[in-house]
């Protein structure tokens, strides 16, 4: 399965770990898919290292229907994500629409704040380590 034709939307919030983030967003492009970018904030989020990162997409604007999958990167190994309360909602309404929901090392915990111990549609991976897998598996549709 290619990710052409599919939506997947990266979630962005202060301390974002850049490969965590940056690695689904650039493989995403790189296959055709559509990909959004939706931080916590309006002006953006700084990852742990301070690159800036810019939203091209509000939580509330997109329909979680047309999403294919939400991806929620990990933060730095001392601290949790700090997820808004739309980017959350979102997470939510695309798995009760039936899409895929996603994240990377302590990415999931919001996931949990989101779906709660669900495990339909839930894909996860470990750390940077298992990006290339986990990608592999959001491309099969898995």
């Amino acid at each position: 399965m290619s990710l052409a034709q599919q939506k997947v939307v990266v979630l962005a919030y202060p301390g974002y770990q850049e490969l965590d983030f940056w690695y689904p967003v650039l493989r995403g492009r790189e296959e055709g898919a559509t990909v959004h970018i939706v931080a916590a904030a309006a002006a953006g989020a700084e990852s742990i290292l301070g690159y800036p990162v810019i939203p091209d997409a509000d939580a509330a604007d997109l329909d979680p229907a047309s999403v294919d999958v939400v991806i929620a990167p990990g933060v730095a190994p001392w601290d949790l994500p700090q997820p808004s309360g739309a980017q959350v909602a979102l997470v939510t309404a695309v798995h009760a629409a039936g899409g895929r929901v996603a994240s990377v090392g302590n990415g999931a915990s919001v996931l949990a704040q989101a779906i709660g111990d669900q495990t339909e549609r839930v894909l996860s991976a470990d750390g940077t380590n298992d990006l290339a897998e986990f990608f592999a598996t959001i491309r099969r549709g898995v």
